[in-house]
């Protein structure tokens, strides 16, 4: 059984949960606490898998509790229940919560949250990975991606399809902003998959006062740098992946979804370049040293690869289950759709392999680590004559990437 932490200064907030949540008594070990010193003592004395906090509470209020959670308790997965009246503060708990929810809250909008997030956990199997994962907040960006978003924003009107273009260069931004607005918190009735339709939903000065005051994006200074990553090299390759993604044949309707997958396939080792420093540049060297895929090493020698560690970071955030299953298995495709045309999987495990080989050379000469062409997936997906031109689509869009940036 799953246990769940409730937390609400108002009894009658708690009872309320309770009621509503009597059907549940099957699945979860359901806990409720009067604040925040009370949920840090139950935290404390045994193992939780989920705590959901209302934001408005005397002394330490919704953000200062789950701040102490994810420093003390990392792998507990973090959910703010907060009123509409109360988005301010809400947006306060952004660098530390995963996920949002708005009361009055529906009981299966709220079983459906705390379930999924529960799911997400068998992504990735090492607990430790888990802890580190489970600690992350935001992610690494570019300091001269933060510097342009922060001078765009001084000009009151600057229009929002400027602001999106700058957050969809970032993998960490566009992480981030889609996490937000795919929150219950926001009530929106679809799913958001691209960043351009992220920013709108959430307008200007929501934007603004994630950057200037809940300081949702920080650059990338790391306390050990990590020998044979570059920054703007990783930032680089995500951008081409998803340039090559948007020009692929592929349904209208998936093209937005699969940018944003390609953009976002390789999250998992900003995870690790940030948070696990040493044992990243370790599997990197080795993979190199010994000629294997750096995947294999990170499983070998952290517990799990990068595609898992990424995905499991965009489940707990809440976006897309087809970006997160995308992200998982980009390394290890299997055909699971009847439809024909290429699908999210297949641009994102398409658009990455022809970058990398844009980076690297041909197939042949490609180092470990590379995300070459799975031959069997491509085949089953009965496209293996089609590479030679997209391999001639991809050198075109690296070309223009090359001179306009």
């Amino acid at each position: 059984m799953k246990r769940i932490l409730f937390v609400d200064d108002e009894p009658r907030i708690l009872e309320g949960l309770q009621r509503m949540l009597r059907p549940q008594r099957n699945r979860w070990d359901m806990v409720f606490a009067g604040g925040g010193d009370e949920a840090l003592a139950l935290l404390g004395s045994g193992p939780f898998d989920v705590i959901v906090t209302d934001m408005r509470m005397p002394g330490m209020d919704g953000a200062r509790l789950l701040q102490q959670v994810q420093e003390r308790f990392p792998s507990v997965i973090r959910v703010v229940l907060s009123g509409h009246v109360e988005m301010e503060a809400a947006l306060r708990a952004a660098p530390v919560a995963h996920q949002f929810l708005s009361k009055p809250c529906d009981p299966d909008r709220l079983r459906e949250v705390i379930e999924r997030s529960c799911q997400c956990t068998s992504m990735v199997a090492d607990e430790t990975v888990r802890r580190v994962v489970g600690a992350v907040g935001k992610l690494p960006s570019l300091p001269s991606t933060c510097a342009a978003l922060l001078a765009a924003l001084e000009n009151p009107d600057i229009p929002l399809t400027e602001v999106g273009k700058i957050i969809e260069q970032d993998v960490g931004m566009s992480a981030k902003i889609l996490q937000l607005v795919n929150s219950a918190f926001f009530g929106l009735l679809r799913e958001v998959g691209s960043v351009a339709a992220a920013v709108s939903y959430l307008g200007l000065d929501i934007v603004k006062h994630l950057v200037l005051s809940a300081h949702i994006f920080r650059t990338f200074h790391p306390v050990h740098p990590v020998a044979g990553f570059s920054l703007d090299a990783f930032q680089a390759h995500s951008r081409l992946a998803a340039r090559i993604a948007a020009r692929l044949p592929a349904p209208d309707a998936v093209i937005p979804t699969a940018v944003v997958t390609a953009l976002l396939h390789d999250t998992g080792k900003l995870v690790l370049a940030a948070r696990l420093p040493a044992q990243f540049e370790m599997a990197l060297r080795v993979s190199r040293e010994e000629h294997r895929p750096l995947y294999a090493m990170e499983e070998a020698l952290i517990g799990t690869g990068h595609a898992e560690i990424g995905a499991y970071l965009l489940g707990l955030w809440r976006l897309p289950m087809p970006i997160v299953d995308a992200v998982y298995r980009h390394h290890h495709p299997a055909v699971r759709q009847n439809k024909p045309g290429l699908d999210i999987l297949a641009c994102t495990h398409i658009a990455d392999a022809l970058a990398f080989e844009l980076r690297y050379g041909p197939p042949a000469d490609a180092p470990p680590g590379c995300a070459i062409l799975d031959e069997r997936y491509i085949a089953a997906l009965g496209v293996a004559d089609r590479i030679p031109a997209w391999r001639a689509l991809a050198q075109q869009v690296h070309q223009d990437q090359e001179t306009n940036g």
